[in-house]
């Protein structure tokens, strides 16, 4: 196999998964960041900054781990680079997703407590208001 030809299709996986990816979180994200940060603009660079992390980080997998040394190119068997290359896809996904969840997750707790700070603070003062 062609080095060049094997890395190309590497690149071509997890670029696929990738947008796969986001093509189903993005609605929802869209959303979630747009209630977490309170305006449209914040959100879409949010959203942005998340495509990018989702498409980067499986590529760096792939790059730094991918089969191009042309001895195991030679002993390989397609299905295995194929195996492989989805693996590690997969990884970077699974890496890109616990980050993208975790930060996200972060936010949204921080937005709930301040919330729940103003609720109890309009709550107080409105019964100081009735006491008086």
């Amino acid at each position: 196999m062609n080095e060049l030809i094997v890395f190309a299709v590497q690149l071509g996986i997890s670029l696929s998964m990738s947008l796969i990816v986001l093509y189903l979180i993005k609605p929802y994200l869209k959303d979630v960041l747009s209630d977490t940060c309170g305006t449209e603009h914040s959100a879409m660079f949010w959203v942005s900054f998340t495509q990018l992390m989702m498409i980067i980080a499986p590529l760096v997998i792939v790059m730094f781990f991918s089969v191009v040394d042309r001895n195991l190119l030679m002993m390989s068997q397609p299905a295995y680079i194929l195996k492989l290359t989805l693996l590690q896809t997969l990884t970077g996904e699974f890496v890109g997703l616990i980050f993208v969840g975790r930060t996200i997750n972060r936010a949204i707790n921080t937005t709930v407590e301040e919330n729940r700070a103003a609720i109890y603070l309009q709550n107080t003062s409105t019964t100081e208001t009735v006491q008086a």
